[in-house]
């Protein structure tokens, strides 16, 4: 229920605050948003997988307590450091001076994403329930305030404001149905060992996070500083309409991937069978999405975002495969965790985002907002599929790749 309310919002309340901002405007708040961004892997510091992780093998309330009193702290503190690092960014640099005040509001999110500890502790115990139910109340209050700004013809700094207040109800409610439990936690219980040894565990796929970000976000990021706020609107729907669709896998993997892990020690034959039905399942979804979004995706723009943004449907034919892509990474990235090859994820992410950001200098400027889409096509394809190819324990997932394409099992 959350994830069609989270459909219709993104669908069509989003497409009403872009028609209603406009190209360049609502470029700006793209903008803005990815900027910040870039900074968000700081705060994570690599702990969100590795934290579900910890919280299947806790062997008690006593243990699920302690990491989550101190992965709290680890992300609060990390929050705190990468918001002051992206404010001295932005106000030492005068060419954020039109947009410092968007950027401002969405720095909240580095703090607010300590958080995210009790929703990761319901996915490990495959209670989504919970983290439903705050997100639909979450998505429901930020819909009806969206509306009520463009009725009453606000600025878009409220919007941004409503953004960020979206995110914040989600995880405030996530943390109240947690308070319900009869779990224990102590941010006073300061465990320095421990510390450490998450941070061992998860600076891997805290670099790998971060490249993550860039190769995700740099496109949008340079489309705006190469060719202006308004090709970076029509970019940004382009975007929206092929990210609205992202809960798909984020949803699948978070259901099911939990009790495929079971079976990596009991049984490498189911192990890998049910992996390689989840690559195929979210293939040919993403293939039928695709096909959807090409022949209709036109008639989609022009009544929800209206002619000015038509310029989209071209970026948006192109851009949309990279779902395939991108759906094969969610399940691929719990794989790389769950077999170890922490470091890995760092590997194909960097390489990712040299190889978009190579190709974004070179075909943005030769052939505009088609460029940026290609770059990301490109690029996801490296990282989502052929990056297995180039290291023998990984071709493995390769072949579970290839096979669910193949209907082979």
């Amino acid at each position: 229920m959350s994830k069609i309310l989270g459909f219709f919002s993104a669908i069509f309340v989003g497409a009403w605050v872009a028609r209603y901002l406009g190209p360049e405007t609502f470029g700006l708040l793209a903008y803005s948003n990815s900027l910040v961004a870039l900074f968000l892997p700081i705060g994570m510091i690599g702990l969100n997988d590795i934290a579900v992780k910890e919280f299947v093998n806790a062997k008690n309330n006593v243990e699920i307590g302690k990491i989550l009193g101190t992965a709290f702290l680890m992300k609060l503190f990390f929050g705190l450091v990468s918001f002051l690092i992206l404010i001295l960014f932005v106000f030492l640099n005068k060419d954020f001076l039109e947009i410092r005040f968007l950027i401002l509001i969405f720095s909240s999110f580095l703090i607010l994403q300590s958080l995210e500890v009790f929703d990761f502790y319901f996915q490990s115990q495959v209670k989504s329930k919970f983290v439903v139910y705050s997100r639909i109340i979450a998505v429901s209050i930020s819909c009806i305030l969206k509306i009520v700004l463009i009725e009453l013809n606000a600025t878009v700094a409220y919007f941004a404001i409503v953004i960020v207040l979206e995110f914040f109800i989600t995880h405030l409610f996530t943390f109240l149905y947690f308070n319900k439990s009869k779990i224990k936690v102590s941010i006073f219980d300061f465990d320095k060992n421990y510390v450490l040894s998450l941070l061992k565990k998860s600076w891997p796929l805290f670099l790998s996070g971060m490249m993550y970000i860039v190769y995700t976000k740099i496109d949008q990021i340079m489309v705006k500083d190469i060719l202006g706020a308004k090709d970076a609107g029509l970019y940004a729907v382009s975007i929206s309409l092929s990210e609205v669709w992202y809960f798909i896998p984020n949803i699948i993997a978070v259901s099911f991937f939990p009790a495929i892990l079971f079976y990596k020690t009991k049984d490498k034959k189911i192990y890998y069978k049910r992996i390689t039905n989840l690559y195929s399942l979210l293939f040919w979804l993403a293939v039928f999405l695709s096909l959807f979004i090409t022949f209709f995706g036109e008639w989609i723009i022009e009544k929800l975002y209206g002619n000015s943004y038509l310029q989209s449907y071209k970026i948006l034919s192109i851009y949309i495969w990279s779902n395939i892509f991108f759906f094969f990474t969610t399940i691929s990235s719990k794989w790389l965790v769950a077999e170890g090859f922490y470091m890995h994820s760092f590997y194909r992410n960097i390489l990712g985002a040299i190889l978009n950001i190579i190709l974004n200098i070179i075909l943005i400027h030769k052939f505009g907002l088609t460029g940026a889409a290609l770059s990301t096509l490109i690029s996801y394809a490296f990282v989502g599929l052929f990056y297995d190819l180039f290291f023998k324990e990984l071709r493995i997932n390769f072949k579970l790749k290839l096979k669910s394409i193949l209907f082979i099992n």
